[in-house]
C-alpha cells in the first residue's frame, strides 16, 4: 500500500491528524512547499482543537475547519504524493528535490535589497509558457494588505471582493467560511509582517484548475512566503493567488497569516 494510499483511508476513517503527520513525514526533503504548508495546516487544526475544547468557537466552525483541511488533502497533497510514491517511481528523492521539475522557486529579499553575504540565491527556472505575473501578484498582495491596515474588520471584509477569487465569494460578497477562518486572522496579525511587503519564497502549487465543470476557471496558482518583521517561531505567513488562462488579473484564493 502506498502512502497516498493510506493517507486516503485515514481521511476516510476521520482522523485528520494521522493523516497531516503521514503526509508530513513523506514530503519532508521531497517537496518543501507541500511540507511547509502541511505543517501550517496540522498547526491550524491543533489550535482550533485547543479552542474548541475551551468553547472559544463553535462545533460549526470546527467542522468547517476540518472540512477545509479534509479538502486541502485531497485537492493539493494526495496528488503529488500520488505523483510521487506511484509505480516506477524510484523510492530515494534526494533532499528538497521534487520528482517532477518544480516551475518557481525564488527567493526575494525586498525592494532593493540585497541577499545576505554568502547566501545563495537560486535562479527562477518558470516555464516560458508560465501565465504567473509576480510583480503584479506583488501589487495586488500589497493593496490587500493597505486594505487591511485602513479599514476596521468588517468594512474591509466589505471591500475585499475585487482581491478574492470568485470561489472565496457568495454573490458579491467574502463566504462567511473564509471570512471567519482566514480574514479576520489576517486583519489582526499583518502587522507582524513587513510592510511594503517581501517575498521570502515564491513557489508554484499543483492547482491548475478551481471550481466545478460548469463553472471552472483554469490557470496556475503560486503561494508567497512573507518576510516577518520579527521571527517570533510561528508558522509563516502565506497568500495564495491564481493566474487565469483568460487572461485576467491574478486573485487571492487563500490567505494564512
Amino acid at each position: 500500500m502506498t502512502t497516498a494510499d493510506q493517507i486516503k483511508n485515514k481521511i476516510a476513517d476521520g482522523d485528520l491528524e494521522e493523516s497531516l503527520d503521514l503526509a508530513i513525514n513523506f514530503l519532508q526533503g521531497r517537496d518543501p512547499g507541500l511540507y511547509s504548508e502541511c505543517l501550517q495546516h496540522k498547526g491550524r487544526l491543533n489550535d482550533h482543537n485547543r479552542q474548541y475544547r475551551l468553547k472559544i468557537i463553535s462545533v460549526d466552525t470546527m467542522d468547517m475547519t476540518r472540512a477545509q483541511v479534509r479538502s486541502a488533502l485531497l485537492d493539493v497533497v494526495i496528488l503529488k504524493i500520488d505523483a510521487l510514491s506511484g509505480p516506477g517511481v524510484s523510492a530515494f528523492v534526494p533532499p528538497f528535490e521534487p520528482a517532477r521539475q518544480p516551475q518557481t522557486v525564488t527567493l526575494n529579499f525586498g525592494h532593493n535589497a540585497t541577499p545576505p553575504k554568502g547566501f545563495f540565491v537560486p535562479k527562477t527556472n518558470s516555464p516560458a509558457s508560465s501565465l504567473a505575473d509576480h510583480t503584479a501578484a506583488r501589487q495586488l498582495i500589497e493593496d490587500f494588505v493597505k486594505l487591511l491596515a485602513t479599514y476596521e474588520v468588517e468594512n474591509a471584509a466589505w471591500r475585499a471582493a475585487p482581491f478574492l477569487h470568485r470561489s472565496l465569494l457568495q454573490g458579491e460578497m467574502m463566504q462567511p467560511q473564509f471570512k471567519q477562518n482566514n480574514f479576520y486572522s489576517a486583519h489582526q496579525r499583518f502587522r507582524s509582517y513587513k510592510i511594503p511587503i517581501s517575498f521570502v519564497k515564491t513557489q508554484a502549487t499543483n492547482r491548475t484548475a478551481i471550481g466545478s465543470l460548469r463553472d471552472r476557471d483554469e490557470g496556475e496558482e503560486y503561494v508567497y512566503t512573507l518576510e516577518k518583521n520579527m521571527d517570533n517561531g510561528g508558522m509563516p505567513g502565506t497568500v495564495r493567488v491564481f493566474f487565469p488562462n483568460d487572461g485576467g488579473g491574478p486573485k487571492i484564493t487563500l490567505v494564512s497569516l
